[in-house]
């Protein structure tokens, strides 16, 4: 999947963008708080739905405009258009169309244009709670299969509907039959979960040592919220039903369920010692770009198709040594859109390269 066009109306500080783009993608330079990284926004918007930064909808509207509008023309792997719109207003209105075509919730429009960005709010993967991990899973696994999604979104449902009844005049049969249901969904999302981590794991240790001049080793390892070998479905879920039983009467005195795949996590190492208590700012680094860049991997195997891969001025703060291995690998995958004061290393000509200044973009 390729973004071939881009509009941008009062979005943040571009008034009215226009661009087209070519397979291998684009290089956006200009100082801070010129517009470059707004760019990318909006592309992780038209893919996602949500905005990398977390920012709200109302946020992304130009000041002084009321509504804001963007729309993006991609082309699927087998030569199809495929259109993409998204129009929201500061009364909270949202209208979101696929090929014309309204899209209802946000489950309906994730997943179609897979995507993965590399900011400098990734470091919470390191040095953040383990639901920064979780949320890179499942960003990860929905995009490798809409099936993860649905039983992400099932499994929530039943785990706020068991949280809800926890209490001391708790409902033991609807609170059994909640169990079932989250054990049921929570079996495939453990599985599901485990099977994307082998897979990037095979990526992201060479990805690492290559990025660090083959200077030190790293490695990551899964930690589900219930321990089960099994590769069953039925296995994980038999195991998860009796825990969540077992830890009954422990949930009841907390409030809220202490085990299941909403406490899953994910243990980054480098030299078999913890990053996050041990790790540089440029090991982080290294450790979150090697992580994406296998998650690249990983979605393009499973999905047979070129991802886009957002790249927002984090590799200015990584020493010349790491930037100089970086490049070459990050020109390999799909089509890339890097934003950045300036870019001091040879780069690809099949790049467009443009200027940003003020939310206006010259094509250099």
């Amino acid at each position: 999947m390729n973004l071939r066009y881009l509009q941008l109306s009062n979005f943040r500080n571009h008034k009215e963008t226009n661009l087209s783009f070519p397979t291998s993608g684009a290089i956006f330079e200009g100082i801070n708080g010129s517009g470059k990284t707004n760019l990318l926004e909006s592309i992780y918007l038209l893919c996602t739905g949500r905005s990398q930064r977390g920012a709200k909808r109302t946020d992304m509207i130009s000041f002084g405009a009321e509504h804001s509008y963007i729309e993006g023309s991609f082309v699927d792997s087998d030569g199809g258009i495929k259109t993409a719109s998204m129009g929201f207003s500061r009364d909270k209105n949202l209208v979101m169309r696929l090929d014309g075509n309204h899209v209802q919730s946000f489950s309906d429009w994730f997943g179609h244009r897979p995507i993965v960005s590399f900011g400098s709010e990734d470091l919470l993967l390191i040095s953040g709670s383990p639901e920064h991990r979780r949320r890179f899973l499942d960003i990860t696994g929905s995009q490798v299969d809409n099936g993860y999604l649905r039983a992400l979104i099932s499994y929530r449902h039943w785990l706020s509907c068991r949280n809800r009844i926890l209490g001391e005049n708790i409902d033991i049969i609807q609170c059994e039959t909640y169990e079932e249901k989250m054990a049921e969904t929570g079996a495939e999302i453990f599985i599901r979960r485990k099977e994307i981590l082998t897979e990037i794991s095979r990526h992201f240790s060479g990805f690492y040592e290559e990025i660090s001049g083959k200077r030190e080793k790293a490695e990551l390892c899964y930690e589900p919220g219930i321990k089960c070998d099994s590769v069953s479905k039925n296995e994980w879920k038999n195991v998860f039903c009796d825990m969540l039983s077992e830890h009954r009467r422990k949930d009841i005195q907390t409030g809220y369920t202490t085990i299941g795949p909403h406490r899953d996590d994910i243990c980054f190492l480098i030299e078999n010692k913890p990053a996050k208590t041990f790790g540089s700012q440029g090991q982080c680094r290294s450790i979150v770009l090697a992580l994406k860049l296998s998650s690249v991997n990983c979605v393009e195997k499973y999905r047979k198709e070129r991802m886009i891969f957002l790249i927002d001025d984090a590799l200015s703060e990584l020493d010349s040594i790491r930037t100089s291995m970086v490049f070459p690998l990050v020109e390999k995958r799909g089509q890339v859109f890097i934003a950045a004061p300036r870019i001091n290393v040879p780069v690809s000509s099949d790049f467009l390269r443009c200027v940003v200044s003020e939310g206006k973009v010259m094509v250099s």
